[in-house]
């Protein structure tokens, strides 16, 4: 029951972030060509306005690399 549980608050954690993202959609980038490829206006939404959802994304998947190494290593019987 703890199990199913953890897994329901971490799929609600998910499902709000996802809900609270502005998506961007086409109509909304850049039409310049020079605008589009700006490593630097990436870095700065990155790290402005997705900071929460670029951690979440960065705990999810060290949580997942933490668990197929413990996977892969098996008992040390």
């Amino acid at each position: 029951m703890f199990r199913l549980t953890i897994a329901a608050l971490f799929l609600a954690v998910i499902f709000v972030s996802l809900y609270g993202t502005g998506w961007t959609t086409v109509d909304q980038l850049p039409q310049n060509i020079a605008d589009q490829s700006n490593i630097k206006a990436l870095g700065v939404l990155i790290f402005t306005d997705f900071v929460i959802p670029f951690e979440i994304l960065s705990i999810v998947l060290l949580s997942s690399l933490i668990g197929a190494i413990y996977m892969a290593k098996g008992d040390d019987n």
